[in-house]
């Protein structure tokens, strides 16, 4: 029997990570329905709410995989001015949106439904929350997931993520963050084991035919632009990626 769940739990994983959108959504509906995540209802002391006020600064936060909406509506509403909450399952958005209205916080908080790893923003955040979501993430799109976000981060914005088991089986999530940005912060929860990490991208030095520019810290934003400009309308994804790192170093 435990060697049969524990098969069970393995190829969920699988799914949950690297399936197909619908399959995904399908999978997560169910468990929000059978109250398998009904204990996201209440942030435990592993809270991550100090770091998001602290970085929102009354502004905008983008929160990725946002389950049933609990930091949204256990923030302090004078941190910030706009929410968008991302989760694929409906049913933990539908249940985030009924929260959210029981708190009178319908006129801040937005929620959608959407895998993060195709989630296109309508505009930019002070900070773009992943609480626990990350995991979900096949490891060879992290850095790119994060990349392309990159370029909806405000010219201070920062990322914040948090995780547990960073010593262990998910020190590799830890490692790439660190590999590819610069690291704000990063404090480890002794009782629980969580990770909780502030990041964001780091300088480029870009070249432009063939001769190379002052080295300049640009912001997410202004480096997306400059690289926007010099990318054919129609380039593919795998291109695209291709070229950026032709062009662009980080310092």
């Amino acid at each position: 029997m435990m060697l049969a769940q524990k098969i069970q739990n393995v190829l969920r994983g699988l799914v949950q990570r690297y399936g197909p959108e619908s399959t995904k959504r399908y999978l997560w509906n169910g468990e929000f329905s059978a109250g398998r995540w009904n204990f996201l209802d209440k942030t435990g002391d592993e809270s991550v709410h100090f770091h998001v006020e602290k970085y929102a600064r009354n502004g905008s936060i983008l929160d990725l995989g946002c389950g049933p909406g609990t930091t949204s509506i256990e923030l302090n509403r004078e941190a910030y001015r706009f929410y968008t909450g991302v989760d694929i399952s409906d049913v933990a958005v539908q249940k985030a949106r009924q929260r959210a209205q029981e708190a009178g916080r319908t006129d801040h908080n937005e929620y959608c439904q959407s895998d993060i790893l195709t989630y296109v923003p309508a505009r930019q955040y002070d900070v773009v929350l992943y609480g626990d979501s990350i995991y979900y993430v096949p490891p060879r799109r992290i850095a790119a997931m994060l990349d392309r976000y990159s370029a909806y981060l405000t010219s201070d914005g920062v990322f914040i993520a948090r995780m547990f088991d960073v010593s262990g089986k998910r020190r590799y999530i830890l490692d790439i963050i660190e590999t590819h940005f610069t690291v704000l912060e990063k404090h480890l929860h002794k009782e629980t084991g969580a990770c909780i990490i502030v990041f964001r991208p780091v300088g480029w030095r870009v070249t432009v035919a063939n001769k190379s520019v002052e080295q300049t810290f640009l912001s997410s934003t202004e480096r997306s632009s400059a690289l926007r400009e010099q990318l054919p309308p129609r380039t593919a994804v795998g291109q695209r990626s291709r070229f950026i790192m032709r062009v662009a170093t980080t310092v």
